[in-house]
């Protein structure tokens, strides 16, 4: 055998080198997460963040109190009863004469807008125009408002209102007598006799307004009848046919409306109204400031409200006052009320489009919906 080289035998002599392989890319990747993990200063993070949550809490407070626009407007709401969406087709279901009177709110009540909290009116001087300038899509149809809706409250949230009361007085003739019948069947829950002092059978439903022998049952104060839902606040309606008001009846209001200082007691609440074939405008001016003059004296809040006359009916009867007539009292009476800071609600547009059964007065429909009306604008007063 030949001999190897020495050249060789180095070579063979020499170590091999095997090449090692590298860690992966994920695990590349993993380390480089655990050593930035190692590197966090947790306390300076933690710092930052409180720093710029407080920066950003300053900046939000900032934003609420700028002059922005929306910001300083009138609260959308300002009767401080939650708003509760409501099935108004079952809101009469409750009622006695339920079935009986087939009475709906959904006949009575337009909703101005979509059905949520934003389309109620702002404040209570809006509240009342949009009430006093609605108007119904056609005869008998359900009254809508103007620009902005009342609400139509449940008799639960009716007695909330009230009880920010003292006490609730109506002063007028045969159409305030309506609204204040209105107001006693929502409070009874009985559209079938709420305004009668005992159940009658031909004073039902519609004949408690249009059967002339009703007239003389009908409640004329929460002391006359049982049944009340709420009866912790007192209400009455004062006839009044003359001017000035017989003693009878200044007797009466200052029994309801006592003298008392303005810190001490809540509101009462004065609704006012006679029609052009009770007084003239003249002497219906003299009544509503004879009446104001009287709850001044008592020293404490009585925040009043002058209603406006109904339309005439479409039946002809002799001798009733004219459209006009009574459009031009209409016109003046509101003008008087406001020149004494009196808050004003027409029922004209209300009534124009609605049935009457005698040519004055209306029904049973057309009292609820005004009777409602009435607590909205409670439901705007200030109870202090």
């Amino acid at each position: 055998m030949s001999s190897m080289s020495s050249a060789d035998r180095q070579e063979q002599a020499a170590p091999q080198i095997i090449p090692v392989r590298g860690p992966s890319v994920f695990h590349r990747l993993y380390w480089k997460v655990l050593d930035a993990y190692d590197d966090i200063n947790w306390l300076h993070i933690a710092f930052k963040a409180c720093a710029v949550s407080y920066t950003a809490f300053i900046l939000w407070l900032a934003f609420l109190v700028l002059p922005v626009a929306g910001h300083w407007d009138l609260p959308v709401q300002s009767d401080r009863v939650l708003y509760v969406d409501q099935n108004y087709s079952s809101y009469f279901e409750s009622f006695n004469g339920f079935d009986e009177c087939r009475i709906q709110a959904n006949d009575l009540y337009g909703k101005h807008g979509q059905d949520n909290h934003n389309m109620f009116c702002p404040s209570r001087q809006d509240l009342l125009k949009a009430m006093s300038e609605g108007g119904r899509a056609g005869f008998d149809a359900p009254y809508t408002p103007k620009d902005c809706s009342y609400r139509w409250y449940s008799v639960e949230e009716i007695c909330f209102i009230l009880d920010r009361f003292d006490g609730v007085v109506f002063v007028g003739d045969s159409f305030m007598q309506a609204i204040y019948s209105g107001f006693n069947v929502l409070l009874r829950r009985d559209l079938a006799s709420g305004a009668m002092k005992t159940d009658r059978d031909n004073c039902h439903c519609d004949l408690q307004f249009a059967n002339p022998d009703c007239s003389g049952e009908l409640i004329g104060s929460s002391e006359d009848a049982d049944g009340y839902w709420c009866r912790r606040k007192p209400h009455a309606l004062l006839p009044l046919h003359d001017f000035p008001a017989p003693p009878e009846t200044i007797n009466q209001f200052q029994k309801l409306v006592p003298e008392a200082s303005r810190s001490r007691y809540q509101p009462i609440a004065i609704i006012h109204s006679v029609s052009p074939s009770t007084l003239s405008q003249d002497m219906a001016s003299q009544s509503l400031v004879e009446f104001l003059g009287l709850a001044d004296q008592t020293k404490r809040k009585t925040p009043m409200l002058w209603i406006g006359p109904t339309a005439t009916g479409h039946i002809d009867i002799r001798g009733r006052r004219g459209n006009q007539e009574t459009w031009d009292f209409d016109m003046n009476m509101a003008r008087v009320a406001s020149q004494n800071d009196i808050d004003v609600l027409r029922m004209w547009n209300l009534t124009v489009q609605a049935t009457s059964h005698d040519g004055l007065h209306f029904g049973e429909k057309v009292a609820i919906t005004q009777a409602m009306m009435v607590i909205n604008w409670l439901s705007r007063l200030p109870s202090t």
